[in-house]
């Protein structure tokens, strides 16, 4: 039923807490205070998509991760099409989380381990409107729980971050989704030791994507300040391509490439502030955005659309989005209360996904004011996972 109202009241949410511990198995770099330990952990809440693009969504529903009764669950939207539908998988507990990549106009999906599960299985569709395929090799070890833990590239090639620090890359089969075999690209370590490493502080990978011109690029969290975070495989091995940001601590949140341009969403922080930026690289230089403050906690969800555009939901309750190069970070109304992530419409409008329990609805930015545009009942089987 669509019935559209307008949100009443202020934001009411609770920050997602944030991991934040060293990482054993790197020796680069120091931890110092506790602005500068790594991070392990990224809100995995987000969207992909935008104006004449599918558009598919992460967000988590149910009840209690303690008592597993959370499942996160996949929502997409075809192309041209104004309705968001259910597109959760079938067959794996989602409790550990979910990571997806697209691949042209379908998807890649990961499920994050937990409790038993120590790998991470796939699911690949061609299309919102395609059945899955659950033919590609699963990763294991599982995927970190980033949301660019999964990344598609050139000639069908995946990349994948997992847990443990290791960068696996896979080639396509003959049938779209039949990845048969990963192999390691690389580690944490390896990376960390390496001269680029070594000048960044690396302490963390955060995301895997692929560059402009298809060579496999990593991100993650550096703790020397100013040192860019991007690295891409080059001939002579991992080399730094990312922007630097002087005096502040950088971490990538986000990475994607989308019709040769990459587009990074940056954490700067000092021992006093947090902000976040945005950056542009279509040539191998980089554009960068004003930075804006984030207040206190990692951001609880994000967003990457079509023409560099992204947009956050800060662990404040602020909405945050900016268009691509060029652009200024704008402050959104006051979100709809639990509000999961932002996302873009079939036209390029900007839409609210708010989440809890069972129910999942849909909120337009219009006219300056969020006007609920649909409303989803999703049946949570509490008590499968425990």
């Amino acid at each position: 039923m669509n019935v559209p109202r307008r949100a009443a009241g202020a934001v009411a949410m609770t920050a997602l807490a944030v991991i934040v511990a060293a990482c054993g198995s790197t020796t680069a770099g120091g931890t110092g205070s506790g602005q500068s330990a790594p991070i392990t952990s990224i809100p995995l809440a987000t969207s992909l998509g935008g104006a004449g693009q599918p558009g598919w969504a992460v967000v988590q529903m149910g009840g209690s991760a303690a008592s597993h009764n959370n499942f996160w669950e996949l929502f997409a939207r075809s192309t041209g099409s104004a309705q968001w539908k259910l597109a959760t998988p079938f067959g794996v507990a989602s409790n550990g989380g979910m990571m997806m990549a697209a691949a042209g106009t379908g998807l890649v999906a990961g499920f994050g381990p937990s409790q038993d599960l120590t790998f991470s299985p796939l699911a690949v569709a061609a299309g919102p409107a395609a059945d899955w395929s659950q033919n590609a090799a699963p990763v294991s070890p599982g995927l970190a729980s980033v949301p660019d833990a999964l990344a598609s590239g050139p000639g069908g090639q995946l990349l994948a971050l997992t847990g443990s620090g290791e960068v696996l890359r896979a080639g396509p089969g003959s049938v779209f989704g039949t990845w048969a075999t990963w192999s390691r690209l690389a580690t944490l370590r390896a990376i960390a030791d390496s001269p680029a490493g070594r000048a960044c502080g690396l302490t963390a990978l955060t995301a895997v994507g692929f560059t402009a011109a298809g060579a496999p690029e990593v991100a993650g969290d550096c703790s020397r300040p100013g040192a860019d975070g991007i690295f891409a495989q080059q001939a002579d091995g991992w080399q730094a391509v990312g922007p630097a940001i002087p005096g502040d601590r950088v971490t990538v949140l986000g990475l994607t490439t989308q019709a040769g341009r990459t587009t990074a969403l940056l954490y700067a922080r000092t021992a006093s502030r947090a902000q976040v930026l945005a950056a542009w690289s279509a040539s191998g230089s980089w554009t960068v955005s004003a930075a804006i403050g984030a207040g206190a906690g990692v951001p609880r969800s994000l967003q990457m659309g079509a023409g560099g555009s992204a947009a956050l939901v800060l662990a404040d309750g602020r909405g945050l989005t900016i268009t691509g190069p060029g652009g200024s970070w704008r402050t959104l109304p006051a979100l709809p209360a639990g509000t999961a992530t932002l996302a873009l419409g079939p036209a390029g409008q900007l839409q609210a996904l708010t989440a809890g329990g069972e129910r999942f609805a849909v909120w337009q930015l219009t006219a300056g004011a969020w006007l609920q545009v649909q409303r989803i009942t999703v049946q949570i089987p509490y008590g499968s996972s425990s």
